[in-house]
């Protein structure tokens, strides 16, 4: 239906289109938000006359296909796949996404949020699907750490929203956490046992996550390898330090997995029991 010339949507108000605030069901309908966006029709029709139209805040443009909230997430991995942490603020997401800001607000409160969702979204992707869930505890938690690690490999900003002692805590971060308490639980661990053996599990695998490189304008590992090695060299360090020449031999771009994947090996043959003792 329309009102002076605009068209009326249900639930909003006629003068500025935001959501009406319940009534008790009681007398007429509602029709505006507030006795300031009364007193404005009201102006506006005494000074203009009654077949003046309101100044209704348009309607914010579509954020692509879809869900707008789901869209907005998934600009906002881009940014900081592309540029970092540091890409992703409010004001350049309303810009990629070409909406004004305050619309933005509409669908994600504060930044905050956004990279609770951020990271939600990506743990929803890593939940495995389909493989058959194996019996034996080890090689769960060796599935469970690979698909962590894998994220951070795959998302290395990811790990600054999640290592942390407040993380994001949305159905499909919680349910990663369930698998792994659940695999020492099986293992023989209560479950404060089996949570303590989760930190470190995780802690191992986000601390070999800090080695990632993250950011591509870097300096590359065997050009920065080059000048301290000279420098270390030079000042006598080297002497007597023969895994010094083990490290120059290594690269984290191409062997960061196999230090992983020895590791976590190790690890967990501290974690969980011998059955033959």
């Amino acid at each position: 239906m329309t009102k002076l010339g605009v068209a009326v949507r249900a639930g909003r108000c006629v003068e500025c289109d935001a959501k009406l605030p319940g009534d008790a069901g009681r007398g007429r309908p509602r029709r505006y938000c507030s006795r300031r966006c009364q007193a404005r029709a009201y102006r506006r029709r005494r000074e203009h006359g009654p077949t003046a139209t309101s100044r209704r805040v348009p309607e914010p443009p579509t954020v692509g296909g879809g869900d707008p909230r789901d869209r907005l997430v998934g600009l906002a991995i881009e940014l900081a796949d592309s540029g970092g942490l540091d890409a992703v603020s409010m004001r350049v997401l309303s810009q990629r996404a070409a909406i004004p800001i305050h619309s933005l607000y509409r669908h994600v409160r504060n930044r905050a949020e956004l990279l609770g969702a951020m990271a939600e979204r990506i743990t929803a992707a890593q939940t495995p699907g389909g493989a058959p869930v194996r019996a034996d505890p080890r090689q769960q938690l060796e599935r469970l750490a690979q698909e962590e690690w894998t994220m951070y490999r795959q998302h290395p900003w990811l790990l600054a929203v999640l290592a942390t002692d407040r993380p994001p805590t949305g159905p499909a971060i919680l349910a990663m956490v369930d698998r792994v308490v659940a695999a020492f639980t099986s293992a023989g661990y209560d479950p404060a046992e089996a949570f303590r053996a989760y930190l470190v599990l995780s802690g191992y695998t986000q601390g070999m996550a800090l080695l990632i490189r993250s950011d591509p304008t870097d300096t590359t590992y065997p050009a920065w390898w080059s000048a301290t090695r000279t420098r270390l060299e030079r000042t006598g360090r080297t002497r007597e330090r023969q895994w010094l020449v083990a490290a120059g031999q290594s690269r984290p771009d191409t062997d960061l997995d196999t230090w992983f994947q020895f590791g976590l090996r190790r690890l967990l043959d501290g974690l969980l029991p011998d059955p033959a003792r």
